[in-house]
């Protein structure tokens, strides 16, 4: 299936959201660290991006670097505070999101049919 990124320095979220990925079938790798993440990003090509907008005060450049890299990934921002600055046509979902929300905006950015 797609391989989907997480980015988020709770660990408890980068859990939950690989559980709910994985049982439907996606390879996911979560981050809660910048820096580890941006060592290994070249090596795994994310079809889905979700990125915690708070987890680094440029982190809509982070994401366009990411893109840059893999352009036809697609990014999604959350956070449980609005965002302060342009997303630059990036979804958002505010914290905390509902499963079937974030599942359904994942879906919608891979062009699939959500697994139920």
């Amino acid at each position: 299936m797609s391989k989907i990124l997480v980015v988020d320095d709770n660990k408890g979220i980068c859990n939950l959201i690989e559980e709910i990925f994985r049982i439907d079938g996606h390879e996911v790798r979560s981050y809660t660290d910048i820096s580890h993440f941006m060592e290994e990003i070249e090596d795994f090509v994310p079809d889905v991006g979700i990125f915690d907008l708070s987890m680094a005060k440029d982190m809509v450049k982070i994401i366009n670097k990411v893109k840059r890299i893999h352009p036809n990934m697609k990014g999604i921002v959350m956070s449980a505070d609005e965002p302060t600055e342009p997303l630059k046509n990036l979804p958002f979902i505010a914290k905390p999101f509902d499963i079937l929300e974030l599942k359904k905006l994942v879906y919608e950015n891979l062009k699939q049919e959500m697994a139920v």
